[in-house]
């Protein structure tokens, strides 16, 4: 689920929510006798019989209820931002993928199985891997050591996958003096 698909789920449920208690005070306090508690139904009742379809207020409510339903519907309907990346196989009738964050998990774990780096974050995207190697070292040619060696152990991880197009990765070194 897209980041804005989850806002608008959440904003339309919050608005629905909101709605309905309001419905169910006003219908309760109409039961009982008693005046409108927040909405006050008459004086809106008495605008909407009076106000012509053909009105510049009901025509506006019409158009901004239109854009914003076109504008669900273009939000909903483009097409998505694809994350998961092919792998070459022998068989062409079968695609077998891997997600960016399982190959963020694959190059973080090849860059700690190095001796000297301490922990190692990656974040992916479709055409680049960026690989963050955290080195508890004060000698700095020591620290360039074990960054190239994280950075060939990642590479040769990424070569391992046999991906259709890999991403290209870039490895930086973080010295973390103790």
């Amino acid at each position: 689920m897209r980041t804005l698909d989850r806002v608008l789920a959440v904003l339309l449920a919050a608005g629905g929510l909101v709605l309905g208690v309001l419905v169910v005070v006003e219908v309760v306090a109409a039961g009982l006798g008693r005046p409108p508690v927040a909405l006050p139904y008459s004086p809106v009742a008495a605008w909407l019989r009076e106000t012509p379809w053909s009105s510049a207020a009901a025509l506006a409510v019409a158009a901004g209820l239109a854009v914003l339903g076109l504008a669900l519907l273009v939000a909903e309907l483009a097409p998505r931002r694809r994350t998961d990346l092919v792998l070459t196989g022998d068989d062409p009738a079968t695609t077998a993928t891997l997600s960016v964050r399982s190959l963020a998990r694959v190059l973080e774990s090849a860059a700690t199985g190095v001796p000297g780096v301490e922990r190692a974050s990656a974040r992916v995207r479709r055409r680049r891997a960026r690989l963050s190697v955290h080195v508890p070292v004060r000698d700095g040619e020591e620290a360039t050591r074990i960054g190239r060696e994280a950075q060939s152990a990642a590479s040769a991880a990424l070569d391992a996958l046999s991906l259709r197009a890999a991403p290209r990765l870039r490895v930086r070194t973080r010295q973390e003096v103790r």
